[in-house]
């Protein structure tokens, strides 16, 4: 990831990654001195503007911020961009300009959740490689053509994904599962290498997951009625999986018949027979069990 400049000193330039955006009028305080402050409402000189490579966008619950700070669009070298949770209206992404953002930005991170649907306005960011969004998200698949990743909230009809599938993806992550095992019809139309499913509560097996024969790397997180994971070994290019929190889980003898694993996560499981796998497990290069026996 790239990374934004400390200033520690007028002769001193630190590399950092916690560069904070904020006004003057919010407490400061909220952050450990590791942490370097840019106030976006004060003038910022242009040479350090430009060596400004990430930043998080932040503002306190009770004073929102409605537009993004004019200063973001002067940041010509900003590659990652943060815009932290409770920090700024539901409008904010409706009223996103050209110009707003540099075209130099890679990463983009809406980690606000105000429980509505944002619509991305027709402002391209050419090279966006990376999108997260808490909140279900809309937006024309040519505003982000050389998208790689995206985590995203699916609307009722799935509409985004698909928009997003349209794209260059190599990874996708469902933040809430709405689909029962249709969703691998829908994700596969794409030759994904990683896929997350973090959450949902109708998912009860991964048949059609063999679909994705590319697959490299596997998250599962609170899916609640997952049970049969035994399509699994139709993944012959699978070297990571991290299940987490599916706590209906069985079969987990499949993972003798994933020869390709390097890492293996599994926690918060319960009790899934790991003591007859342990052979299994052992012979993994990287493993992390918590909570799963």
């Amino acid at each position: 990831m790239a990374t934004g400049i400390r200033y520690r000193s007028a002769s001193r330039l630190v590399v950092a990654d916690d560069l904070v955006l904020l006004r003057r009028r919010n407490d400061r305080g909220v952050f450990g001195p590791e942490r370097e402050l840019v106030f976006f409402d004060k003038p910022i000189l242009p040479e350090r503007l430009a060596r400004i490579r990430t930043a998080q966008l932040w503002a306190p619950h009770d004073d929102r911020i409605e537009r993004l700070p004019k200063v973001l669009g002067e940041m010509e070298n900003l590659t990652s961009l943060t815009v932290s949770g409770g920090s700024t209206e539901p409008s904010l992404v409706g009223e996103i300009r050209a110009g707003d953002l540099p075209e130099s930005l890679e990463e983009l991170r809406l980690l606000d959740e105000h429980g509505g649907v944002l619509t991305w306005p027709e402002v391209v960011l050419p090279r966006l490689t990376t999108l997260f969004v808490s909140d279900v998200f809309r937006f024309d698949g040519s505003a982000f053509p050389r998208l790689r990743s995206a985590s995203l909230k699916p609307d009722r009809t799935q509409a985004n994904l698909r928009e997003a599938l349209r794209l260059p993806l190599e990874e996708l992550n469902v933040l809430n599962v709405s689909l029962d095992e249709r969703i691998f019809e829908i994700v596969s139309a794409r030759p994904l290498r990683r896929l997350g499913l973090l959450a949902g509560t109708k998912l009860a097996s991964l048949d059609g997951i063999q679909a994705l024969l590319a697959l490299e790397s596997l998250r599962l997180k609170n899916l609640r009625a997952l049970a049969d994971i035994s399509a699994l070994r139709e993944l012959p290019e699978l070297t990571r999986l991290d299940i987490q929190y599916c706590r209906r889980i069985h079969g987990i003898d499949v993972l003798a018949e994933l020869p390709s694993l390097e890492r293996l996560t599994l926690v918060g499981c319960g009790d899934l027979g790991l003591a007859g796998v342990r052979e299994v497990i052992d012979r993994i290069p990287r493993t992390t069990i918590g909570a799963t026996s």
